[in-house]
């Protein structure tokens, strides 16, 4: 079955894409080199109310860490704000959107047709400095929840 992917280029994450059965999923650098087991495919569901965050260390740089969100791409422009008023870019891959960043840990705002979520990430599992060596894969990334969108509020 063909297989589209593109790879980050700041946490190395591998984004899959089905064309065929519209599945997705999204892997951690070196996850397929390590021998560690695939995430499982997930169906895209046409849903613009979801966003889902990740994080972990440059391997390069043991004190540096990077920082993404993704969500399900509906058709509608997405904006990610950072807390610092930064806005990192937006990636559009076949149906999925995706932002990555470096630096220090920030709270991110996505908006998307017409509505927004708060993204915050959880602390890391692996908190031990060396812990994050240890673990397969070579990074101690972690997965949010999924953040749920609301209607913006309008000003008066």
């Amino acid at each position: 079955m063909q297989c589209d992917e593109i790879v980050l280029p700041v946490s190395g994450l591998r984004v899959e894409w089905r064309p065929t059965d519209q599945h997705f999923r999204i892997r951690p650098a070196g996850a397929a080199d390590s021998g560690a087991a695939a995430p499982p495919w997930r169906t895209w569901q046409g849903h613009n109310d979801m966003a889902v965050g990740a994080s972990g260390p440059i391997p390069q740089e043991p004190q540096a860490m990077w920082w993404a969100i993704w969500g399900e791409y509906s058709g509608n422009d997405v904006q990610v704000t950072l807390d610092d008023q930064s806005r990192p870019g937006v990636v559009v891959f076949n149906r999925l959107w995706i932002c990555e960043w470096r630096g220090p840990e920030r709270e991110a705002t996505v908006v998307t047709a017409g509505r927004q979520a708060e993204i915050q990430f959880a602390p890391p599992v692996y908190a031990a400095p060396h812990a994050r060596h240890n673990r397969p894969g070579g990074g101690s990334s972690h997965i949010e929840t999924p953040a749920g969108f609301h209607e913006i509020p309008r000003r008066r």
